[in-house]
Formats: C-alpha cells, sequence, structure tokens
C-alpha cells in the first residue's frame, strides 16, 4: 500500500504534466493567460473525476481499525477458528443453526469464511456444491478482501459476497470477535516517507521538477520554480541514497 506521500508525489507529476499538456494544445489556439486559466480548469476537472473514483475503490476495499485487528487477531488460530465463532455466535440467537465442515448453515442459508485469501471461482463452485448437500440455496461468503472475479451466476442458487467492515459488524453484533493475544505494531511517526527516496521515485521527481519549471518559465512566476527546486533536491537525494546503498551491497 502506498504512502500519502507516495501518492502525493504521482498525484503531483500526474497533474503537471496534465496541465502542460493542456497548455500546450491551447496555447496553439489561444493567448498564453487564457491557455494557464483553461489548462488549470481542464486539470482540476479531471483530478476531481479521479479522485472520485478512487474513493469508490477504496471505500469500497477498506477497513476500519476495529476489522482490521479482527482480521490480524483470526490470523493466529486454525482456519476453522472463524467459522466455529460464527457459529457459536449465531447458534446463541438461532438454535436450529447448524454447522457441518466449514460451512454454518441455517434455515436454507450458508455461510463460508475466506479469511485468508479472497475466494476463487473453483472456491466459489465448491462452496455451492457444499450448501446444496445440505440443502441451502443461499450462499454468503465472508471475506477479508473482495473476491477478483465475480460469484458465478448459477440457476437457482443466490451468492453474496460480504467483506471488510460488514463481516466484523456481523461478527460484532453476534459476540463472536476472537479473543485478542497479539497487537498490530503501529506505524512510526516518520513511517510515510518510507519509500520517498527508492529508486523509482527519481524519475517523477525529475518529471515534476521539468513540469513545475515550465509553469514557472511560462507564467513568470516564483511559486512554482521554488516547487520546481525543491523536487530536484528530492531526486538528487534520491540519486545519492541509491547510489549509496548500492555501494554498501557490493
Amino acid at each position: 500500500m502506498k504512502s500519502k506521500f507516495a501518492k502525493f508525489i504521482d498525484g503531483s507529476v500526474g497533474s503537471c504534466l496534465i496541465f502542460v499538456a493542456a497548455f500546450a494544445v491551447m496555447r496553439y489556439y489561444t493567448t498564453a493567460d487564457l491557455s494557464i486559466f483553461c489548462a488549470v480548469t481542464i486539470t482540476a476537472c479531471v483530478l476531481v473525476l479521479l479522485k472520485f473514483k478512487s474513493n469508490r475503490k477504496a471505500d469500497n476495499a477498506k477497513l476500519s481499525a476495529a476489522a482490521d485487528d479482527m482480521f490480524f487477531d483470526f490470523m493466529f488460530m486454525q482456519s476453522a477458528a472463524p467459522t466455529k465463532a460464527l457459529y457459536g455466535g449465531l447458534k446463541k440467537i438461532e438454535p436450529n443453526t447448524e454447522l457441518h465442515g466449514n460451512g454454518v448453515y441455517l434455515n436454507g442459508h450458508a455461510a463460508y469464511c475466506f479469511f485468508d485469501a479472497p475466494p476463487l471461482e473453483k472456491d466459489m463452485a465448491r462452496t455451492v456444491s457444499k450448501a446444496k448437500h445440505y440443502g441451502a440455496d443461499k450462499i454468503t461468503l465472508l471475506c477479508k478482501a473482495p473476491p477478483s472475479v465475480p460469484p458465478p451466476k448459477i440457476e437457482g442458487v443466490a451468492i453474496k459476497c460480504v467483506y471488510g467492515d460488514e463481516v466484523y459488524k456481523l461478527f460484532a453484533s453476534l459476540s463472536a470477535l476472537p479473543q485478542k493475544k497479539y497487537s498490530i505494531k503501529r506505524r512510526s511517526r516518520f513511517s510515510a516517507f518510507r519509500g520517498a527516496f527508492d529508486k523509482d521515485k527519481i524519475l517523477r521527481y525529475i518529471l515534476l521538477a521539468t513540469a513545475l519549471f515550465f509553469v514557472a518559465y511560462v507564467g513568470r512566476s516564483i511559486v512554482p520554480f521554488v516547487f520546481s527546486v525543491i523536487a530536484l533536491t528530492l531526486a538528487i537525494i534520491s540519486i545519492a541514497l541509491n547510489v549509496k546503498r548500492a555501494l554498501s551491497k557490493t
């Protein structure tokens, strides 16, 4: 997962490249001042659309701290622990709840836990086979992260995937949360800058510095020039650190 600093750099480089491209096109048809205004407007619109799209993806896969802790605790337990915990919680509310293998069954519904990794298409097919064997035609797959493939569409069988925070809410409502034995090591104060000077950042810093210098030159503005110097400085630091790392390995 990228740090906020890395996302900022990626977004800055992308914004500058969009701005430069838009400015170059508009400058062909109109004055420099109007071209800058149009380029800023176009860049802002593109960034808003991309931000909206990325936020939707992030919200879909986002884990709250409590949910992340739950999945972390289950990781140290047996693979069948989530299923047994779910069964125990449901059994207190619905005495008709049954446990067969790695599935929990209740009134034609079946639930399976995939906390280690999202289910593949073959895994989903196996759950359908098991559920039908025990008379269930409604299947819920409880996952930590969303599956990479959609559930297969099978006549007479309804399959639904629930993941992330929704799984945590279910386990919490049933008092089926695992006993906490371990805690996730929290990130340090400067962890956001981890990887800021990696090898892949050098070209991005150079592109960012070039784009900002171009903007400063055309607009005769000191602010983008200052930031272009900062980006160039970061590029030089990245080069120096990577050279030092390479020499230390030899």
